[in-house]
């Protein structure tokens, strides 16, 4: 049975809701000394100058709150699998007594790599009601999903702490706010971040996770000895056959009165209608799987001579209803019609692969005098007809920016360039050497009629019509490269 760290620590949790109330006080009075007793330890080696006069007798008196606290652990831990229908384990005082003491020592060490620290957090819950060879093959079994839910509780608990501690510092406040309650810890409230308030929230954390470690441990040694015996199935079989022996009578009751209802209802004349015919007595004995196959096979048999009239059949005389053959014409008619209606439909309706260019003469024709005119905003052969229409007219500046915009608008279709209006014509020429490299010829003669247009346009160069008809033989040449 493999089950998720997540679906591993709700079952546990919800396993926490099924333990006894006794089972919840002997966990108390078996946790509660050995973390008072060790919240005094903590906190009188942090501030008791006379410590090490006091030391032995306390951290003896924490020693033995451990062990207690142990017992009442596998006690807690044996009543959270009798709850999940399995006899619990006999207590093990011997290796309580003799390898638990070791946790002390041992834990801390595996948290320093924290990789070890799941199977040795897992070794010594399960020692609670396990042996020690059981104990340590349930330690080295489902590392990894140990890990996660180790780490499950550890951020887990880091956010309970916080929110403890957070509680910790402005309850006094809250108090005297809400209620007027002035207590010690409300004068002192400004100091009240300080080392004994960590143990103290520490501790608190520590007492709430604590029932949860427990029930993921016996939940583990419980699909572990389920594996070998069926426990688990038993269980959730006893469960059920308590509920059916519950439920059957009360069923059973509901059950005949809801058919005497029934029965009653369709005896009522307004209901006859609705009373199933008396099947014959032959057909009744008959399975309706074989009259339905039956059924079917006479169908498919008569299928052919459906679509085939008989030419030998005599016939038939006319009758106010129509013939088979004419109802068969008709509906092949009606079918040859919808197939043709629907054919028109959709040739009518189609949409062209390649959508109708606009006109050049319904084009607007952009001012190139101003600076925003992009490349796409006509045609290629629109700015060439403007080109050679301002060089008509003795404007070759104009007919030179035509000539680019052309060309930029010739490149962009051919994917050498991307037209974007915040482009420069340093832009486009590092993009077109970057594109056109298995074309070596374009980018020397684009960056010619590049240098040639931005003299003029920029700057105050003379043109003449040999100067616009060399750079429209550039661009003519380009254009027999890329196609």
């Amino acid at each position: 049975m493999k089950t998720s760290w997540t679906e591993s620590t709700d079952a546990a949790a919800a396993l926490l809701r099924q333990a006894s109330p006794r089972a919840w006080t002997i966990w108390a009075l078996c946790t509660l000394p050995f973390a008072y007793l060790l919240g005094r330890l903590l906190l009188a080696a942090s501030f008791d100058a006379f410590y090490s006069e006091h030391a032995a007798p306390l951290t003896l008196a924490v020693a033995a709150a451990y062990l207690l606290k142990q017992v009442g652990e596998a006690y807690f831990q044996g009543e959270l699998i009798r709850s999940l229908g399995a006899p619990p384990p006999p207590l093990r005082l011997g290796p309580q007594l003799a390898l638990q003491p070791t946790a002390l020592l041992v834990i801390p060490l595996a948290a320093l790599l924290f990789f070890p620290l799941a199977p040795a957090v897992t070794f010594y819950r399960t020692l609670s009601v396990s042996s020690p060879r059981q104990a340590l093959a349930h330690a080295t079994r489902a590392v990894i999903l140990q890990s996660w839910e180790l780490s499950l509780l550890l951020a887990a608990g880091l956010l309970l702490w916080i929110n403890l501690f957070a509680l910790w510092l402005f309850l006094p406040t809250l108090l005297r706010a809400f209620f007027g309650w002035e207590t010690a810890f409300g004068r002192i409230e400004n100091r009240m971040f300080n080392l004994p308030s960590f143990w103290v929230v520490s501790l608190l954390t520590y007492l709430v996770l604590d029932p949860l470690c427990n029930a993921i441990s016996a939940r583990r040694v419980f699909l572990h000895e389920a594996r070998k015996s069926g426990i688990d199935l038993l269980a959730a079989l006893r469960v059920i056959a308590t509920a059916l022996i519950l439920i059957t009578p009360l069923a059973a009751q509901e059950s005949r009165e809801i058919e005497q209802s029934i029965q009653q209802t369709q005896r009522e004349p307004g209901f006859a209608f609705r009373q199933p015919r008396e099947p014959n007595s032959a057909e009744a004995q008959e399975n309706w799987i074989l009259r339905s196959l039956r059924a079917i096979g006479h169908l498919i048999d008569d299928f052919p001579e459906w679509i085939r009239p008989k030419k030998d059949q005599p016939p038939e005389l006319p009758s106010a209803g129509l013939s088979p053959q004419v109802t068969q014409n008709l509906l092949i008619g009606l079918a040859v019609v919808l197939v043709l209606g629907l054919g028109f439909y959709l040739y009518k309706n189609r949409r062209p692969s390649n959508p109708p260019t606009v006109a050049a003469s319904a084009l607007p024709t952009p001012d190139l005098t101003r600076e925003d005119v992009r490349p796409d905003a006509l045609p290629e052969a629109s700015w060439l007809a403007l080109a050679d229409d301002y060089v008509a007219r003795g404007d070759y500046r104009l007919a030179l920016r035509a000539l680019h915009l052309a060309g930029l608008r010739r490149l962009g279709e051919r994917g050498l360039i991307t037209i974007a209006a915040t482009k420069s014509g340093g832009e486009y020429g590092r993009e077109l050497e970057r594109r056109s490299r298995p074309q070596p010829a374009v980018f020397p003669l684009f960056s010619a009629n590049l240098r040639r247009f931005e003299e003029a346009w920029y700057g105050f160069h003379e043109l003449d019509p040999t100067a616009v008809l060399t750079v429209r033989q550039r661009w003519e040449e380009i254009r027999s490269h890329v196609g």
